[in-house]
């Protein structure tokens, strides 16, 4: 099976999160399998400086847009070993500070930067002589391209669809949809259109043979109102195409046993390290070593709505009512950042904060804290919840999405509970859920049985590589 992934991320060259995550893993769980895989994605300035070393493979490959016509060229790298990476180059596009946008904004000219990039994927195919019998697009970005295999722009491929999140539609303007470049027939609601607009978004879930989600309740939950952002009607008219896989976690980077940024490693056989852990963690935040016989709750997130930002500025001082402290790591909306500060000022014995990305930190939170905090509206999979039980830290979250699919709650009545679950989106319930953990946490025999079952759960990515493959297979042959 000859598989093309094209999407705007790939970690560790270019990422903002979950779908950079994926992208980055799922190819070597896929090679594992048999097959024979090559990603795509944009040659942002961020990428070229991570990766060095590159061969142009292509020059000059020409793309309509609209009036006018852009150059790219193609270059050749390697994700993993084995995976041949293809990064478009087109500067005026692409070399820029930022992935999406800068700290004020995203970029004015998103829809056009990523209609040429998937314009140019079926003449990248074309020079290089690839001839993938599956094609995974990942997210608008990426919509255009299943759109431009119904039209036949790479045959023999077999289009898949990634939805990563639901919540970015990928919407083009009226005055700049002569770019797009597909027959007047896709501009009707039948196809592209939105409420006046055109959806990328849109093009992929509509011309795809196969739509896949990150979760399989994320893929029940988008066919509602409260997640389908307009779409909802379209997804429950293509549910029999519709799949959800769960995302996998690579133990390579999240196993405490093994994990460099730990200042002592431990495992469910031996969590003696873990104390230690802890120690480290609130040394590196600054906070007082009495915390260390108190529950600690950790949060490494963006600091935006979607994430429960807010649930939990609102919760803060009643959390620290029950004798909890908390760190939490990340960034994003100046005004979430700036609450979190000002608590951080009043609370500064029981809250550390640090504003930013720091890969390291985020390690010594996930292994030093004692509960995870997850309040996200919504939540397509979620992996910090999945690293989170492999470090027998205990999962405070809202059962929705992948959250609900990953983390079995004690009320559950289900044998191996490893984590607890609120419903409601409100403050009140995350702090609920957090006083039944620190109850837990008050009983060490009852806490450690939860921990070795969270550390026992298996999240990696060869049982969601084994179900990509089921469903390309179903794909080719015309059953997805």
């Amino acid at each position: 099976m000859k598989v093309l992934i094209v999407a705007s991320e790939a970690a560790p060259f270019a990422s903002t999160g979950g779908l950079g995550d994926v992208v980055g893993s799922l190819p070597a769980a896929l090679t594992e399998l048999g097959c024979s895989v090559s990603v795509a994605m944009p040659a942002y300035r961020t990428a070229l400086d991570r990766i060095k070393v590159w061969d142009v493979a292509v020059e000059g490959l020409s793309v309509t847009m609209g009036w006018a016509s852009v150059a790219g060229d193609i270059l050749l790298s390697e994700l993993t070993p084995g995976v041949p990476l293809y990064l478009v180059r087109c500067d005026p596009f692409f070399d820029r500070d930022g992935i999406y946008g800068t700290p004020a904004g995203g970029y004015w000219d998103s829809p056009e930067r990523y209609i040429f990039f998937s314009r140019i994927i079926p003449s990248l195919c074309d020079s290089l002589s690839l001839r993938p019998d599956v094609i995974l697009a990942n997210d608008w970005q990426t919509g255009l391209v299943m759109a431009l295999l119904n039209e036949g722009a790479v045959p023999g491929a077999a289009g898949v669809f990634s939805i990563h999140n639901m919540g970015y539609l990928g919407l083009v303007p009226p005055e700049r949809t002569g770019s797009i470049g597909l027959p007047y027939p896709y501009y009707r609601m039948e196809g592209l259109e939105f409420y006046g607009q055109m959806s990328l978004l849109k093009a992929g879930i509509v011309y795809a043979k196969s739509v896949v989600t990150v979760s399989p309740t994320y893929a029940r939950e988008i066919q509602t109102p409260e997640a389908g952002f307009g779409l909802e009607g379209l997804m429950r008219s293509i549910s029999g195409r519709l799949h959800g896989i769960l995302n996998g976690v690579d133990y390579r980077m999240w196993d405490p046993s093994i994990d460099p940024h730990l200042v002592r490693t431990y495992s469910s056989s031996d969590l003696s390290g873990k104390a230690a852990c802890k120690e480290d963690l609130l040394k590196v935040m600054g906070l007082p070593a009495e915390l260390a016989a108190r529950p600690l709750a950790g949060m490494v997130t963006r600091l935006v709505g979607q994430k429960g930002t807010g649930l939990l500025t609102d919760a803060c001082s009643a959390l620290f009512s029950l004798g909890m402290g908390l760190v939490v790591l990340g960034s994003g909306d100046a005004a979430y950042e700036k609450a979190l500060i000002d608590l951080q000022v009043l609370y500064p014995d029981r809250f550390g904060l640090k504003i930013g990305f720091d890969p390291g930190l985020a390690h010594k939170i996930v292994a030093g804290s004692d509960v995870f905090l997850i309040p996200s509206l919504y939540e397509p999979c979620g992996l910090t919840q999945m690293y989170s039980l492999k470090y027998g830290n205990i999962p405070v979250a809202r059962a929705t999405g992948g959250l609900k699919d990953t983390i079995v709650d004690p009320d559950e009545g289900k044998e191996g509970s490893t984590g607890f679950k609120f419903d409601r989106f409100h403050s009140a319930d995350l702090v609920a859920a957090a006083a039944r953990a620190i109850r837990a946490w008050d009983h060490p025999h009852l806490w450690k049985d939860m921990q070795q079952n969270a550390m026992a759960q298996d999240f990696s990515w060869r049982r969601s590589a084994e179900a990509y493959l089921r469903l390309f297979e179903q794909s080719v042959s015309g059953d997805g």
